[in-house]
């Protein structure tokens, strides 16, 4: 009788007595249902880990949409928003009244849209230059290789984590969660630039001295 009341302290040290004491029965933990596994949220540095590993397949190519759509497609649905959020957390970090200036200067004018498509090209190049550019855009001008032409723009970046959900799931792109003020037209932050081009010249040196002549 005393070796039965102390194997049941010892229960009950290691359980909680309120499962004794409500008479609940004991399982050994194989017992237990599993668990379902709960997906990672995907936070900044996986972010940049897809569009980096894409870029090196040529960034702001066919190529690299297809390898983010097929990395994407390796996620959950909820990490594919995750990923979308992070997206417009880029675009918002790089919507700047200097950056816009820089893309002016690049690509001979700017308007609203293509400022935004822009930042869009810009997070396509990785997060190496994302950050070095956001931070100095005049460095875009050693960013860019010698042999570069186009306007620096890659709208299709923008929709491919709704297209990778849709198909994730079976639904519309337009069913995808996202925050309520994701599309919400935000004002640039920073100091307007001045489209005079002795302006443009002073402000962006590197960037004049390759495109301010077009």
């Amino acid at each position: 009788m005393h070796d039965r009341i102390l194997r049941g302290l010892a229960v009950a040290a290691l359980v909680g007595t309120s499962a004794l004491q409500s008479g609940a029965t004991l399982t050994s933990p194989a017992a237990q249902p599993p668990t379902a596994p709960q997906a990672t949220p995907l936070d900044k540095d996986a972010f940049w880990a897809l569009i980096d590993r894409s870029a090196a397949d040529g960034a702001g190519s066919p190529t690299q949409l297809a390898t983010l759509r097929a990395g994407l497609m390796r996620l959950s649905a909820d990490q594919i928003v995750h990923f979308h959020r992070q997206f417009v957390a880029a675009m918002r970090d790089a919507n700047r009244w200097e950056l816009w200036g820089a893309a002016y200067v690049a690509n001979g004018g700017a308007s609203e849209d293509g400022f935004a498509l822009f930042r869009c090209w810009l997070i396509a190049q990785g997060r190496a230059t994302f950050d070095a550019v956001t931070a100095d855009p005049d460095r875009l001008a050693e960013r860019l290789p010698a042999d570069s032409e186009g306007e620096l723009e890659f709208y299709e970046i923008a929709h491919v984590a709704r297209e990778a959900w849709a198909e994730k799931t079976g639904k519309s792109a337009d069913e995808m969660p996202a925050d309520a003020s994701a599309d919400a037209p935000t004002e640039p932050t920073g100091t307007p630039f001045s489209e005079n081009p002795a302006d443009l010249a002073k402000r962006y040196p590197r960037l004049w001295a390759r495109f301010g002549e077009r």
